[in-house]
């Protein structure tokens, strides 16, 4: 029984001390975060009221994804304080206050059961939030996927899918065995009754056209392959990967033709070389970065790179970590990204009904697309999309919708292990009897 909670202050301690490390030497250096002291004192006592909640309410789940989260969270912290201190003033609120809804979502919610209950309560949340966004909107880099609520920017699209992988893990749990099992032939493809297969196509689709109509490419393509893999991985059957490829591709096409945005970013992507003093400048000084910083990198806060990438602080922060920590700084963020997902998948697997191994399933593929498509675009291995590198970027809305699904995948780690031990202790009482 002693063992376990100091496994656990010793996981927990980790992120703590890469913020307050990264915080000395950037103060040392004389870069100012004396600022950030009473801030990153707030985060730790905050991140350490949650270890002692867990502790005192009897934590059973998994105990490495949060520490990897949080870590991912104190490389982001030190490397935004490092780039734009005002922009890394307002981050340590929104971190803080997302180690809050974690909490607020792990103990609050009790059961992530409970979550399924409203099935098309998210699904018509997630419309609305669309329809909303659509028309009243603010465009940014050619898409619209903001609006303001008095003085707060808000981003549904983040909303929008954990609304749409819950909505999906639940009809998906209710009718994997009807979507599994075809009665419609049609060619050599064995398709489930419309009464089952159209809620699922309108929901996915309808979402697709609405985040397609706000130009919001890269999200929308996002969203279309976890809602793909969720289905694939709920039915085991390669048929839908092989009808929903055509329609992923499609949509990638008709969005290159119809959007200038999208064309110019791929002719960037193409060629950043022609365009090195306008719009291929980030691709190209993001490379020059990852290229500068070695082995072991330049050293935090000795780098150029952020001061001469734009927008540095969100869609280009890991090329500032390449450069400022190397080869072996970039690959431990990897690592830890890989960490956070293998939780996700383990999680899956132990979990005691359908529905809770089909929405770890869907947050660890949220989780893992969003990596590689930001990871390419920074590297010049795909075209960028804008999105922000979890838990690392500046960005709120995407801080808070990723601590929410790290408190619900705590919550059906706790509940599965809850129930497995009360599995074994009935068991032992009929042998005993």
């Amino acid at each position: 029984m002693f063992k376990r909670p100091v496994a656990n202050i010793t996981l927990f301690a980790y992120p703590l001390a890469i913020l307050w490390l990264g915080l000395g030497i950037l103060y040392l250096m004389g870069k100012g975060t004396e600022q950030f002291v009473w801030q990153a004192a707030m985060f730790s006592l905050v991140f350490l009221a949650y270890y002692l909640l867990n502790l005192l309410l009897g934590y059973r789940g998994d105990r490495f994804l949060l520490p990897s989260a949080a870590c991912l969270m104190a490389i982001g912290l030190v490397v935004l304080a490092r780039i734009n201190p005002e922009l890394a003033v307002r981050q340590f609120w929104w971190d803080t206050f997302g180690v809050g809804i974690s909490a607020a979502c792990l103990w609050g919610l009790r059961d992530y059961r409970r979550l399924a209950r409203y099935q098309y309560v998210w699904a018509l949340a997630a419309i609305v939030l669309l329809f909303i966004t659509l028309f009243f909107g603010i465009t940014t880099g050619g898409a619209t996927s903001w609006f303001k609520l008095g003085a707060i920017g808000i981003e549904p699209e983040e909303l929008v899918k954990v609304a749409v992988i819950i909505f999906l893990a639940n009809y998906l749990a209710n009718n994997r065995e009807l979507l599994a099992v075809g009665t419609i032939q049609v060619w050599r493809f064995s398709l489930p009754e419309p009464r089952i297969l159209g809620p699922l196509a309108m929901m996915v689709g309808l979402s697709l056209v609405l985040l397609a109509a706000q130009k919001s490419l890269g999200t929308a393509l996002v969203f279309f392959a976890v809602s793909l893999f969720m289905v694939y991985l709920s039915t085991e059957r390669g048929m839908y990967l092989a009808l929903g490829l055509p329609v992923f591709l499609g949509t990638g096409f008709l969005g290159y033709k119809l959007f200038s945005h999208v064309q110019n970013r791929v002719e960037i992507w193409l060629n950043p070389w022609q365009t090195v003093y306008g719009g291929g400048s980030q691709i190209a000084q993001s490379l020059f970065a990852i290229g500068s910083g070695g082995l072991f990198g330049m050293g935090l806060g000795r780098g150029f790179g952020a001061a001469k990438i734009p927008f540095a602080e969100t869609d280009f922060i890991f090329s500032v970590i390449a450069e400022e920590f190397g080869f072996v700084g970039a690959v431990a963020v990897i690592i830890i990204l890989l960490l956070v997902i293998y939780r996700c998948f383990d999680i899956a697997l132990k979990a005691n009904d359908e529905f809770g191994t089909i929405l770890a399933s869907g947050m660890g593929l949220l989780f893992a697309f969003e990596a590689l498509i930001i990871l390419a675009g920074v590297t010049k291995l795909l075209p960028l999309t804008g999105l922000p590198l979890p838990w690392i970027s500046y960005g709120g809305n995407s801080l808070l919708t990723h601590m929410f699904m790290i408190g619900c995948l705590n919550n059906i780690s706790h509940v599965s292990q809850r129930h497995a031990a009360a599995g074994r202790v009935e068991l032992g009482k009929g042998l005993a009897g």
